[in-house]
């Protein structure tokens, strides 16, 4: 130590190590200072590591929500169909299980018809005067007229495909003299037949060889009509070959080219199982968020980083908060028997562990399908998180846990603010060894100062004691 240097130099009559002496003390002035200020430093840091782990929790959960949000994620449905050639068939969640016996008697199809021959795509056809086509569907006049500006078998196509009004035209070539055919095509059903006739400004026929008579004349390539089927002996009449509303939750799909007379056996049975999972992906998603805010709040945990940051912060209660309120508070979209999801097993016991009883769930997936799927999800799919109609259970939660995490949100804030700190604590520090660097210049100084004095001491004791003995020992002889 510098104290028993000085004793030891002092008695000894040598210098004293000034430099070692000023070192310690300025060592023993900024060790707890600094120590201080270290500790606020940790404690900020494992605060932000805290905020860290309650936003990765939270990002879990979101993910096993986002598993239930939509209505195509209670997709189930396993279909078994026996000419899936000709019949397809697209089913949604709501769909019921059942087995249906279908035959085609007739496929839906569209008029088409051709105009007379031209020479070319480009023949005028009106003296290079625009003209009108005159619509009518299923003997109802379309209005306006169709405006044909470029008076050509070219322009009206392009007139008839700008127009919109549920046809489609096409140039094709055949052969002879005038290969050059219009042909029209309208939409399927028997209501959508078609004529289409030249007129001019006044309404008056122009006949310009590419009128589009009633059905019966020798341009119509193809009669519009009906879909016909039975479905289950029951007679069916739809005017396309896209039938959605004979079975709740199914469409049924005819090929054009289906042959008159196929029958289709569909079977759809529901598999619940992926759905039971996504449920368990939820319930282990929160129990980890629990384990995780009991190891940030707990004073004596021994986990590294982040145990006990968080103890007493106001914060994480109150995202615990609202996290249960998730699933406790009843759907925004409930069903008849199923409106929360204590209804489908989902409970809290008298410690607050989430228990999930799957049973419950299985026999609600059975019996009331179409509620559970509501309560979850509100019948809706990709709704947008900044949306404020009602989302269901995981529609809603979704939404509520994205705006938590958000740049904007009270996590990242209380993260900020922690961050800040630390930033100020540094600043601290630095300005802490500034102030010691200056100490020890100074106790370098005055230690420098005071061995001066001491040297000096000792130099004249030297010399006193030098002239004693001289003197001693001239009085001597």
């Amino acid at each position: 130590m510098a104290t028993s240097n000085i004793v030891n130099t002092l008695g000894a009559g040598s210098g004293i190590d000034t430099k070692t002496l000023a070192k310690d003390l300025m060592e023993a002035t900024r060790e707890p200072r600094k120590a201080i200020i270290e500790e606020k430093i940790s404690k900020s840091e494992a605060r932000i590591s805290g905020y860290g782990v309650i936003k990765y929790s939270l990002g879990e959960l979101k993910t096993a929500f986002e598993g239930l949000n939509d209505l195509s994620d209670f997709s189930s449905l396993q279909t078994a169909n026996t000419q899936p050639s000709a019949l397809s068939i697209v089913t949604s969640p709501t769909a019921a299980v059942g087995s249906y016996q279908i035959e085609v008697t007739q496929v839906a199809q569209a008029q088409r018809s051709a105009s007379n021959g031209f020479e070319k795509i480009n023949t005028k056809l009106n003296g290079g005067q625009g003209f009108n086509l005159a619509l009518a569907i299923n003997g109802t006049p379309s209005l306006p007229p169709i405006d044909v500006e470029d008076d050509t078998p070219e322009g009206v196509v392009s007139a008839i495909n700008a127009a919109k009004r549920g046809l489609s035209a096409q140039l094709i070539q055949t052969s002879g003299s005038t290969p050059w055919r219009i042909v029209v095509t309208g939409q399927e059903g028997a209501n959508n037949a078609f004529t289409l006739n030249s007129v001019d400004d006044g309404g008056n026929t122009l006949n310009l060889n590419l009128d589009l008579n009633k059905p019966g004349v020798l341009n119509q390539l193809q009669t519009a009509q009906n879909a016909k089927l039975t479905v289950n002996s029951l007679p069916i009449e739809r005017s396309s070959n896209t039938v959605s509303d004979v079975v709740n939750g199914v469409t049924f799909n005819i090929a054009t080219t289906t042959t008159v007379g196929v029958n289709a056996r569909i079977d759809l049975t529901r598999d619940t199982s992926g759905i039971t999972t996504k449920v368990e992906n939820l319930v282990t998603a929160y129990k980890s968020f629990e384990e995780n805010l009991v190891i940030l709040g707990d004073r004596d945990s021994e986990v590294d980083e982040f145990g006990g940051s968080l103890a007493g912060d106001t914060l994480m209660q109150n995202i615990r908060t609202q996290v249960r309120a998730m699933l406790t508070t009843p759907s925004s979209t409930p069903g008849t028997k199923v409106t929360a999801p204590r209804d489908i097993g989902l409970s809290f016991d008298r410690y607050g562990v989430l228990q999930f009883d799957k049973a419950k769930l299985s026999t609600h997936l059975q019996n009331n399908f179409e509620d559970v799927t509501k309560m979850f999800s509100a019948n809706t799919n990709n709704k947008s998180v900044f949306s404020t109609t009602p989302g269901g259970v995981a529609g809603d939660a979704v939404s509520k846990l994205d705006k938590m995490m958000r740049s904007t949100g009270s996590i990242a804030q209380q993260t900020n603010n922690a961050t800040k700190q630390v930033e100020r604590f540094k600043t601290e520090l630095l300005r802490l060894e500034d102030q010691m660097k200056k100490l020890l210049e100074r106790y370098t100084r005055q230690f420098s100062a005071m061995e001066s004095i001491v040297g000096s001491s000792i130099s004249m004791r030297e010399s006193l004691k030098g002239t004693f003995e001289g003197l001693a020992n001239f009085y001597k002889k």
